[in-house]
Parts: structure tokens; C-alpha cells; sequence
């Protein structure tokens, strides 16, 4: 124990409290007059007395601090996290009893800590199996940060290795400062399997109009035979196809091109015939939904005068029944936008023709803008708009040619159109350097003369609730061209502009109040929706509540209250049971009362049935990165001698120390108060007052 000052002068202080409480008492009882008759022992009796409670005191004053040095022992932690998932419930018998013969063997030397892990991670030693989706790198991570600075002494990770959330445990291994013991649960023998992996798909089309599914095949144990894949809509076969499987381990990708005849939520059926000897049928089945609209849209196309790239692009909206065309060449500004779903600049601003007329319009309006630019582009005035693209202003060009992004996500374009189209020749496009804004995703960036860019050639996004997209070249009648000339067809090309003028004419809402979702669900996730709400200047603004009632196909409702975040509005109605759903929602905005319907889907997720052969390759390399051992299930007691011989899960000791004031110790206190008390007393009994 050591007492310390939290002074830098703290001993010249205690050597003064010494001569000062000295000479106090000593001036009170040997100089005092009325002290004569006490004999000089009872003097210095009370002088001490005194001086002890005067030193004690003044010590108080200088708030001395008193330490204290403890030590600790820390037992090593032995972590157990087992994978909570469907496709682990067989075993659930199994990992019961190895918990309690865990518990037994390890409960006396160590501290045990049982975690499950699946869709999220718990700190418990209840198994139920019934977690959808199983993230492995979820509970590597959970724990590295509950284990900061404890001692632990090991992991034991029981699973079957087969991760379908997350990232790959593997890439957090590193992190981790104690060694990972796995077990491996589960059947590793390869089985007679045909699954579907994924789908890709829009998320929106038109009555009448093709959509196209992309599927992915995975085939086990199937060599030399024949898959034949059906899609049902409605109970009725609108796809029906067949791919030959080459190898035991055989991977497809099956293209469908869909007609939209219903309107509406519509859900979609694939199935792959089953197989003889094929026990998991579960997951030869796949359901999406997609939302099928049905109202003609206007599209407005302005430009200077007659241009060929106006000609390609309106051959291929002339395709898509849903769409009428207005083409308007030369200085003609239209009475109204407001008919119009889109509009399509050709070079507008130009430099003959700034349109500063039009462009007020359009601004002041929320209708979708799509931007063609080229060599007689007005950069300066297009870049005063603000509207989500700024090129550096320059009087040269140059040829580029497109790389499509991968991170793009507003819609989907096929492996070959994408290919297709970055063999085509080259754009004539404005010379400078480009600036996206946040809202923007890029489509495709530029390339010169064979070197990758980062400038942008497409871009498409929102801005204040309007869309926006950009085509930064000259000469896209050039691909079509391209396009007939190397597969005899325009599929390339009408797939591109026909994606750009549905994403950007889909009117999700035209009045102050909107409420953003996804059409489709899966039954794992959170239902999440975002609204915003617009004041008549079209700021954003959330101080009103919004509330939505939401009703399933059995017309049960649910209620809940958007929460403000930033300047919109969002909601996590957590997971609801899979069906149809409908929505309203309303607010109130001064005198102004909005309301939005709208509908989506929640379709089941069987991704954990979806393959049931174990992998314990993860296992295996995540036990050997962090200094641990892989173990079959049936070996768990070779997993308990390699615990109990490891050298390294020791006890832990270390010191920790306290402080504490002075004036927080109540013995201190009660010293003084007898100090005090003693001499008063005997002051008393000797008849000094």
C-alpha cells in the first residue's frame, strides 16, 4: 500500500501541516494561561492529540490518494460456438450429449461460454436448428471483439462448414489471438443432386412485354444425362428447356426469355424434374416475383435536328408495346411536360442552341432526363444544371470505347450484350475529365485506345426524387449496326437502350410523398421501406409521422410508425410470414394530407436445404490459420486430450491497482471524530473549558 499527492510541492506541504499542526497545539496548551494547572504529561497527552487530528486535517486538504495493488487470476475461457442452422438439426441429439460431456470433462479448470451462430449469434447453450441461413464469419468476428483483452484459451467451432451468409470465415482469421479447435458435422459423401443456385431477374416489366430470368444450375453425380427445366406462372408451363449435363460436378447457366401477360405481383415457379436416386428435392425448386406493369409512357426526344443516334434508339423503344414516341427537331419548346414519363436531350445544351427555356422546364419539373452528349454538347450549361454529371469543359474529343461496371445495380444486362457492346466501335465523346455524384451509379466507364478509365460513359441515378441518366459519346447507331453485323439481330443493343428507358420512365410516384421498397422479399429478411416527403419548394422534410398499415393475403393487418432518419423516414418491420402484401401509408403536412399504396412480396428461402453434402475444407483452413486442429464429429476425444495438453491455456495472473481519496475512507474519518472526542473528554474530566 502507498500514499501518494497529486501535487508536484506535496512534500514541502506536508513538512508545513507537520510545523504548523506542532505549533498550534503547542501554543494552545503550553502558552495558553489557563492550561497551568495540567501537569506537563497531561499536556503532552493533549498536545498529541491534538496535533494527530490537526496533522490528519490539513493532510486532507492536500487530497492524498492511497494505492492498493491486487492480484488477479484469470481461468482460460474455453469458447464453444456450434452452427444453429437447418441443415445441422439432424445432429441435434449429438451436440447435446457432447455439451455435457464437455461440461464434465473441462467445468472444473476452465471457463466454458457456449455461443450459437446462424442468421445472427447468441450467447447460449439452447440448440434448435432452425436459423435459415448460416454466417460463419459473423461468429468469428462477434467473437474477437467480446473476447478483447480476456483471457481465452480456445475456440471449439462445431458445423458442417457450409456457409451461405457473410463473408468467408478464412478472411478473418487473422484477427483472432487464440487458436480455433473445429469438429466437422455432417455428411460429406457426394450424392445424386440437381439444384437450382440462383436467379437473376428484374425487378420490373410491361404487359406484353419479354423479361429475361437467368438460372443457375448446379448438377452432382449426373454425368451424361439430361436436366429439363420448367417455369410455371400462375400454375401454368411458360418455359420449358433442357441442358445436357457433362460431368459429375457440372455447372449451367439457363437463359429464359419470359412474356409479362398478367399485371401485377406475379410469382414464378422453376423447377428441374427430379432424378432417380435424388433424395433432396427441395431444392430443384426456386420462386420469384417480379412486378408486371401495364400504362403506356410517353417519351419525349428533343434534339437539334435529325440524328442518327435518335434513330437507333427509337427503332428499339418502337419494340416495347408500352412506349409511344415524340420526336421534336429543332428549337420548338412543347406547351407542357407534364404527359411525358421521359425525356431525351440529343446534345441539348448545344452550342447553337443553349435551350435555357427548356431546360428551366425540365428543371422545374420531376420528370426523367436522359442526356446525350456528344462534340457540340454545351458543357458549361450543362454543368450548371447540377444534376448529378460535371465534365471538364473542353473544345476537344476523343474516341472511347465502354466497360460495363459489375457494381452497377439499378438493373441487370446479359453476359453477351455486355460483350457485345465493348467490341463495338467507338463513341465520339467530349475531351475532359468527369465527376459523378454519390446518387449516381456508374453504367460504364471509358476506354481510350485500350486503357481502362475511370471516366464515366453511362450513368444513371436519382436526384430529388427525379431520375437521371447520361451517355457521354456520339455514334450509338454505330452498335446497332455492329450488333446486326455480328449476330444478325439487334438483341444487344435493344436490350441496353430498352433497360435505360425502363429504368428511367418507371414512375414510382408523382406527388410530395413516396415510399420506397423492393417488390420481393425473402422470408429471412427484414422487411425495410424508406419514405420521403416533400414540402411545395420540393425540400425534403420528415417533422409529421408517417404510418403505414400493412395487410397479408389472410387480411391480417399490421401497424407500425415510420422513425426519422436524417431528413426521410425509414422503417424495419422485422420478418413477417411469406404471402402477398399490401400497404398504405399516410401523413399529414400542414393542410395537406398524403397517402401511398403499394404491394410486394415475401416468397420462403429454402437456401439452408438447398445442399445438404458437408464441406469441411473451411473448417480445416481456419483451424490451421489460428494454430488450432480439425476434427471429425465421431474424434471429439482426440479434440479434449489436444485441450488438455495444450500448454498454452495457462491461468492468467496480473496486478490491478486502486486509488482512493482520502476523504472517501471512512476509517480516516471516524479517527478524527476519536481523536477529537479523547481530548474533548479529557479536557473535561481535567476541568480545562
Amino acid at each position: 500500500m502507498e500514499i501518494s499527492f497529486d501535487h508536484s510541492f506535496a512534500g514541502l506541504f506536508v513538512l508545513l501541516s507537520i510545523f504548523l499542526a506542532a505549533g498550534i497545539s503547542y501554543l494552545l496548551y503550553f502558552r495558553n494561561p489557563e492550561n497551568l494547572s495540567l501537569s506537563t504529561v497531561q499536556k503532552g497527552f493533549l498536545v498529541s492529540l491534538r496535533f494527530l487530528s490537526l496533522f490528519l486535517i490539513f493532510l486532507f486538504l492536500l487530497s492524498p490518494l492511497m494505492e492498493r495493488i491486487k492480484k488477479i487470476k484469470q481461468l482460460p475461457i474455453l469458447a464453444v460456438a456450434f452452427d444453429n442452422s437447418q441443415s445441422v438439426k439432424p445432429y441435434a441429439s449429438s451436440l447435446v450429449q457432447f455439451e455435457q460431456t464437455f461440461k464434465d470433462r473441462f467445468s472444473d479448470k476452465y471457463l466454458l461460454e457456449f455461443w450459437s451462430f446462424g442468421e445472427k449469434v447468441e450467447n447460449t447453450q439452447k440448440f434448435t436448428g432452425t436459423d435459415r441461413r448460416s454466417d460463419y464469419g459473423q461468429i468469428i468476428k462477434s467473437l474477437k471483439n467480446n473476447y478483447i483483452n480476456k483471457n481465452v484459451g480456445a475456440l471449439i467451432l462445431i458445423g458442417d462448414g457450409i456457409y451461405n451468409q457473410g463473408q468467408n470465415p478464412e478472411n478473418f482469421a487473422s484477427v483472432l489471438k487464440f487458436p480455433v479447435y473445429t469438429l466437422g458435422i455432417g455428411d460429406t459423401t457426394r450424392k445424386t443432386d440437381a439444384l437450382i443456385r440462383n436467379v437473376k431477374t428484374n425487378k420490373v416489366a410491361f404487359l406484353k412485354n419479354k423479361f429475361p430470368v437467368e438460372i443457375e444450375l448446379k448438377f452432382s453425380e449426373l454425368k451424361n444425362k439430361i436436366a429439363y427445366i420448367d417455369i410455371e406462372n400462375n400454375k401454368k408451363q411458360v418455359y420449358s428447356g433442357n441442358v445436357s449435363i457433362v460431368s459429375d460436378d457440372d455447372f449451367k447457366l439457363e437463359l429464359a426469355n419470359l412474356e409479362a401477360t398478367n399485371t401485377g405481383l406475379q410469382h414464378y415457379k422453376i423447377r428441374i424434374r427430379p432424378f432417380e436416386g435424388e433424395v433432396n428435392l427441395k431444392n430443384n425448386e426456386f420462386e420469384f416475383v417480379i412486378q408486371i406493369m401495364e400504362n403506356k409512357q410517353k417519351i419525349l426526344m428533343l434534339s437539334d435536328g435529325p440524328h442518327p443516334d435518335f434513330g437507333a434508339i427509337r427503332s428499339s423503344i418502337s419494340e416495347l408495346q408500352n412506349y409511344d414516341t415524340k420526336l421534336i427537331t429543332g428549337g420548338e419548346v412543347p406547351d407542357s411536360l407534364s404527359s411525358y414519363s421521359l425525356i431525351i436531350l440529343n446534345q441539348l445544351p448545344s452550342l447553337k442552341n443553349v435551350a435555357s427555356k427548356l431546360l428551366a422546364k425540365i428543371k422545374e419539373s420531376r420528370i426523367p432526363v436522359l442526356f446525350l452528349m456528344g462534340p457540340s454538347s454545351l458543357l458549361e450549361q450543362l454543368n450548371s444544371l447540377d444534376m448529378g454529371l460535371k465534365i471538364s469543359a473542353s473544345k476537344n474529343t476523343e474516341e472511347v470505347q465502354a466497360r460495363f461496371d459489375k457494381n452497377f445495380s439499378l438493373f441487370t444486362l446479359s453476359d453477351a450484350t455486355k460483350e457485345t457492346l465493348e467490341a463495338s466501335p467507338p463513341l465520339v465523346s467530349p475531351f475532359g475529365n468527369t465527376e459523378l455524384a454519390p446518387m449516381m451509379q456508374n453504367l460504364a466507364v471509358q476506354n481510350i485506345r485500350n486503357i481502362q478509365t475511370n471516366k464515366t460513359m453511362m450513368a444513371m441515378g436519382t436526384d430529388k426524387g427525379r431520375k437521371i441518366g447520361f451517355i457521354v459519346g456520339e455514334g450509338l447507331w454505330r452498335w446497332r449496326l455492329f450488333d446486326y453485323e455480328r449476330s444478325g439481330s439487334h438483341d444487344a443493343f435493344n436490350e441496353l437502350t430498352q433497360k435505360i428507358i425502363q429504368y428511367l420512365a418507371l414512375r414510382e410516384n408523382e406527388d410530395n410523398f413516396t415510399i420506397y421498397h423492393p417488390a420481393l422479399f425473402q422470408e429471412t429478411d427484414n422487411i425495410e421501406l424508406t419514405a420521403e416527403l416533400y414540402n411545395d419548394s420540393y425540400e425534403l422534410v420528415n417533422t409529421p409521422d408517417v404510418n403505414i398499415r400493412i395487410q397479408n393475403d389472410s387480411l391480417r393487418e399490421f401497424s407500425y410508425l415510420f422513425d426519422r432518419t436524417n431528413d426521410y423516414y425509414r422503417l424495419n418491420a422485422g420478418n413477417l410470414e411469406p404471402g402477398d402484401y399490401t400497404f398504405e401509408a399516410e401523413t399529414q403536412l400542414g393542410n395537406q394530407r398524403f397517402t401511398e399504396k403499394g404491394n410486394f412480396a415475401i416468397v420462403k428461402n429454402d437456401i439452408e436445404v438447398q445442399n445438404n453434402q458437408a464441406d469441411f475444407g473451411v473448417l480445416y483452413q481456419l483451424s490451421q490459420q489460428t494454430g488450432g486442429q480439425f476434427y471429425p464429429f465421431e474424434n471429439q476425444d482426440s479434440l479434449f486430450e489436444a485441450i488438455h495438453n495444450n500448454k498454452q491455456i495457462t491461468v492468467q495472473q496480473h496486478q490491478q491497482t486502486f486509488q482512493t481519496e482520502w476523504i472517501n475512507l471512512k476509517v480516516l474519518f471516524f479517527l478524527l471524530i476519536i481523536l477529537l472526542g479523547v481530548e474533548w473528554f479529557f479536557r473535561k474530566y481535567w476541568g480545562i473549558y
